[in-house]
Formats: structure tokens, sequence, C-alpha cells
């Protein structure tokens, strides 16, 4: 995420504070901060509805997709605490007048707080099956409106013309015309690049397939991903996938993609060789640095694909000395190894090593270091596999000297979490360790 982007929305978020400050005077100050928690929230969750278009340009003030992805969860997050603040504190002030709608915007409001909960739970509670997450998360922009209508005609100590009343409702417009156009017009209007499936083929578990374009096609960069869209067989839902081939003079594509779920499985049983397909994008900043410094690759699994796209562009570039670390379970050919190969002898830059867990090997932050014979604070390291896998390694390898703005990865999945499920794990065993206590006790002989 960019610190622009980010310094924006904070920016755009305490502006109000302006004009709340001087009513402090007159009103009661409890019940004017709760006003403007909520007026904050509604804020923030128009700001989140925009960031949801993918409009040209997001990228430029917010960063990558994949991070945008993540900053949409917690500014929803956020909404949601200073939503749930807002009803807990008491907003009611003496001598304010409602108009006639003021008793329903009171009830509508309540509503649209619970119905959003809800849906924000929903977002981070990641075991709930991603079809129906994506089929209720539609509904979120339906509760905005209705947090929306509460906001313009709650009592309230200014006036919806007032300077503050206007900035509040241009940010509910900006979250209600990004809904619109996402929900409505967008599915209507034309969008991405039309190509045609070219060839299928399926490599132990995955689903290869290549893509010619019907016009001028997609313009990409090695490492960017696209949302993938099939025209049949109950594909036309667009899902992102990693671009796994460099770019081509006739701007064919190539997407390698792990059947991990419902719509995966689908297209791996589904996708046939003649089939219509939309592909939109690129997306993601997850791009190979110039120079010659050393670089360090890893990749666990599928997370191959960006590293496949960046060892085809070798040939045409300059680059300092490769290390390739392929994370694999496999006993059997493991996809892409022979390429691989053939790249690393064809251009004498990348040096591949196959890190296989079921033979006993694990990648380690030591054995990086030693490859790269101590010279760690000027090499690059690329990563893309699990999360966890990721965060030790980086903070590891940052300890042993590594820049952190030096190692790169990309959000391996789009919907995450907020360490739920570690809480879960947590208060399990806190609970478990009390009743063992407990039970020792009793059967402590009395002295």
């Amino acid at each position: 995420m960019r610190p622009v982007g980010l310094a924006l929305i904070a920016l755009a978020a305490l502006i109000p504070l302006f004009w709340f400050a001087p009513l402090a005077a007159s009103r009661d100050p409890v019940a004017l901060f709760s006003q403007y928690l909520g007026t904050a929230a509604l804020i923030v969750m128009g700001i989140n509805q925009f960031l949801a278009t993918r409009v040209p340009g997001l990228e430029l003030v917010f960063g990558p997709l994949d991070r945008i992805y993540v900053l949409h969860k917690w500014l929803g997050i956020i909404a949601m605490v200073g939503l749930g603040l807002h009803d807990i504190i008491d907003a009611d002030m003496d001598g304010l007048r409602g108009g006639p709608l003021a008793d329903a915007a009171e009830d509508i409001g309540e509503v649209s707080l619970y119905g959003l909960l809800i849906l924000v739970l929903a977002s981070v509670i990641t075991f709930i099956p991603y079809h129906l997450w994506k089929w209720s998360h539609r509904l979120i922009g339906v509760f905005f409106f209705m947090g929306a209508f509460h906001y313009f005609f709650i009592e309230k100590p200014f006036a919806n013309a007032d300077p503050l009343g206007l900035y509040v409702s241009a940010f509910c417009i900006l979250g209600l015309v990004s809904y619109v156009w996402m929900s409505v017009l967008r599915p209507l209007a034309p969008r991405g690049h039309a190509y045609k499936v070219a060839s299928v083929r399926h490599i132990n578990g995955l689903t290869e397939v290549l893509l010619e374009p019907r016009g001028r096609g997609l313009k990409h960069v090695a490492g960017q991903f696209a949302f993938l869209s099939v025209m049949g067989g109950g594909l036309t839902e667009e899902h992102p996938f990693t671009l796994s081939a460099a770019p081509r003079d006739d701007r064919s594509l190539r997407f390698t993609i792990k059947d991990l779920g419902d719509y995966t499985s689908r297209l791996y049983r589904e996708l046939k060789v003649g089939m219509e397909a939309t592909v939109s994008g690129p997306y993601g900043n997850f791009s190979m640095p110039s120079g010659r410094d050393p670089q360090v690759w890893i990749a666990a699994g599928v997370g191959i694909t960006p590293f496949l796209a960046f060892a085809q562009t070798l040939k045409h570039r300059e680059s300092g000395p490769i290390k390739l670390y392929y994370c694999v379970r496999e006993r059997g050919d493991i996809p892409y190894v022979a390429d691989l190969q053939h790249l690393a002898e064809e251009t004498g830059k990348l040096e591949l090593m196959i890190v296989n867990s079921l033979e006993g090997v694990r990648l380690t932050p030591e054995r990086i270091v030693e490859d790269l014979k101590g010279d760690l604070r000027n090499a690059h390291v690329f990563f893309c596999g699990p999360a966890p896998l990721r965060k030790t390694l980086k903070n590891s390898l940052v300890l042993k000297g590594l820049r952190a703005s030096r190692f790169h990865f990309e959000e391996f999945q789009m919907r995450t979490g907020i360490g739920l499920g570690r809480l879960a794990v947590w208060l399990w065993d806190r609970g478990i360790y009390a009743i063992e206590k407990r039970r020792a006790e009793k059967t402590q002989p009395a002295e």
C-alpha cells in the first residue's frame, strides 16, 4: 500500500473535525463525538466502495491491486468499529428537530449496522465458500445505501446543505455510484479483452490455459496478474490469476491455475478449446528490477507461475545471478522443471534448486544466506507462496541483513482473514491449560 493513499484516506476521515469542533461549545460533546464516528465511518465506506471498482489509476495512488484488496478488508473492519461505537455511544442531542423521516431513518440505521456487521464478519471468516461469500458481499452496497439514508434524514446538529453536510454527502454519493457501477452498469458494459481458448493442458493438478486474442489483446509485463472470465460451463464469474508466460508479440496469454476450490475445479473439468474468454487487467507490480544485483526467487507450489514468466525474459534483459528455490511436495513429475532447466542452461543466469519436503528438505534462511555467500545486503528476494512461510523467511532474512524494501511479494490470496483461527486456537489452548491447572491443584495432597 502506498503511503500517499493511506494519508488521503486518513485526511478524508479527519477533515469533518474542522466543522465538528466549533459545535462542541453548544452541544453535548459525547453525543457529538458519536455523530463524528458515524460520519467518518460513512466516509471510509464510501471510499471502500470506490476502491472495489478497479478503475484505472487506483494502483498509482493506493498501490498494487493485491494490496488494495487487503486495504479494502481493513477499511471495512475500521468502518464497522466506527459504526459500532457510534451505536453504543448515545448520539441523541436535546433541542434537535427531525424531519418526517427521522424515526424511519433511525430504524433503517439499525438494520444497516447489523447487516453490515454480518457481511463484514462473513468476509473475514475464510471457511465460508467463496461463491457464497461473493454473493453475500454484493449486499454490502444495499446496506451502505440504508446507512446513507440514515445519515440524510436523521436528527443532527447541521443541515445537509451546510459545508459539513455536503462533504459527507459527497462520499455517500461516491459509494452509491461505485456500487451501482459495479453491480448494475459494469456487467452490462463491454470490458476487458476478447480471447479464445487455444489449448488446455492438465499438469499434476494444474490447468494450463493458452489464450489467443480476438482483437488487439492485453499488454502486460512478466509477473502481473489478470481477471479471467470464460463464456460457458458456469465459468463466467471473474477470477484473478497470474499470467505464467512472458509477454508475446501476438499478445497471446498463458494462465496456469491450481485446482483449489469450486471455480477452479469447474475450470479443470469444463474448460475446452474454442471457448470464448474475457481478460481484464493487467494488475500488480510484482516485477524484476533492473541492474546486476543478485536475486533470490522463492516459489511454493503454484507460486512458480510468475517466475516462469520472469525466467522467459532473461534472454532479453540484463540481470545478476539468480537463485530459484522451487518448494514442492511431489514424488513424480514436478510441473515446469524441464522448462526451467532449459532456460537456466540457455541463459546462464539462473540456478534452479528443487526443495522437496517429502524428501525431508526444507528451505531455511541460513541456506539462502550460505548460497549467497553472505551477500544479502545487495540482494533482491522475490516470494510467491503461502503467507506463513513468507513471514518466517522475511523476518529472518531482514534480521540477517536483507533490506526490508528488497523483499518483494504479492498477496497469494485475495480474500484473507484477520487471525480469527489463531485467536480460536490460542483461546482453546488457554482454556485447556486452565482446566488442567485446576485439576492439578485439586489432586495435590493437603499439607
